[in-house]
């Protein structure tokens, strides 16, 4: 084995140094490697990204009365959502966007002509009924992530059967990819204030492979070691972009883990979590690695885990004093979980902090 095996990249020295080493001490004795997807894999978020794809496509295969349900399904009506107000200041409830998320849709529904409506997708976009409706859902989604633990980014694509699913994931992805990298604001029309007022947020555009991590696994893989991918994001959707061979990571499709939503009598999408195996998010993502990806190694811990976040923080913790862990530092928040593993990192050399430059997308060494 040459003293070099992984592309020089854009690696920092002590992280390419040390996972080389780890791959020569480890190969070929049935050892695996676990990653997270979105900002580890990848640059930016692969579920998020769809999400966007929908709503800029007006995407979505339910009526307005199922589209009402899937809003509200899991979600507190009537509790102030913490950290969340309009511009005047005022605080909101999730009740009080999902009637004015309603109306919108209602209209949507009734006027584009993808649905039952005759105006383009085009002119229904110049309508102030478009732009609130998609301030106002993604406001709602951030709100609700950290508040209750539900996804709208993931519930949308109720009433989809996976194939469906998998196909709009896959153009949202070569869509992704193609898209500039920017963080634009949205504010929703003050024409339309509704229950909710005028509400701002922020999104992210412009997805990006990671030569350096579809390296990795390739090296990973050539030495003996698995690779699997455990993502709180929808299974279906990572599994075409971790899968699929045009976008070069190539993992095994038995090798993803991420979250599931149960199926209805026709094979369609519910907006209901299917509880039959771990929920891949926090806690959930370390109870995969123990139950799903253990076993089939002797019961070992693995000996790195990639992430980079707070979702990522539990099985890492879990595990730091088996594996060597990779962190990709995304700026997030003094007080968050993962920044105490950070800090941790000047004085433990099995952990490794990789910085990536959010504007291009591309590593920084």
């Amino acid at each position: 084995m040459s003293e070099s095996i992984l592309q020089d990249g854009r690696w920092n020295a002590q992280s390419k140094r040390m996972l080389e080493k780890l791959i020569k001490e480890s190969a070929f004795s049935n050892n695996y490697a676990v990653f997270d997807w979105d900002d580890t894999c990848i640059f930016s978020d692969t579920q998020n990204n769809l999400f966007l794809y929908q709503i800029e496509h007006l995407i979505f295969n339910v009526t307005p009365a199922s589209f009402s349900d899937i809003i509200r399904t899991g979600v507190p009506q009537n509790e102030v959502l913490p950290n969340v107000c309009n511009v005047a200041g005022e605080p909101l409830t999730a009740k009080m966007l999902s009637e004015d998320l309603d109306k919108s849709y209602k209209f949507l529904y009734n006027t584009y002509e993808g649905f039952k409506g005759r105006m383009s997708l085009k002119e229904i976009k110049a309508t102030d009924e478009f732009c609130d409706f998609k301030a106002k859902l993604m406001f709602l989604t951030g709100g609700l992530f950290y508040f209750c633990g539900v996804d709208l980014s993931q519930a949308t694509a109720t009433g989809m059967t996976l194939d469906e699913l998998a196909l709009i994931a896959e153009r949202s992805i070569d869509w992704g990819l193609n898209a500039p990298i920017s963080y634009p604001a949205i504010e929703s029309p003050a024409s339309l204030r509704g229950k909710a007022g005028v509400v701002r947020t922020s999104f992210q555009t412009g997805l990006r492979v990671q030569s350096e991590m579809q390296n990795l696994i390739s090296v990973l893989n050539a030495n003996g070691i698995e690779t699997y991918v455990c993502s709180a994001s929808h299974e279906s959707c990572i599994r075409v972009f971790a899968t699929n061979e045009k976008y070069g990571y190539c993992i095994k499709n038995e090798n993803i883990f991420a979250r599931k939503k149960l199926l209805d009598e026709n094979g369609k999408l519910t907006p209901h979590q299917d509880m039959s195996v771990p929920s891949t998010w926090r806690e959930g993502k370390a109870l995969a690695i123990k139950t799903q990806m253990a076993p089939l190694h002797e019961n070992k811990a693995p000996i790195l885990i990639a992430g980079d976040s707070d979702g990522d923080f539990y099985m890492m913790n879990e595990y730091k004093h088996n594996a060597l862990l990779l962190i990709f530092d995304c700026n997030r928040s003094t007080d968050s979980k993962i920044r105490t593993l950070i800090r941790d990192a000047e004085k433990n050399n099995h952990i490794l902090v990789q910085k990536r430059n959010p504007q291009t997308g591309y590593m920084e060494n």
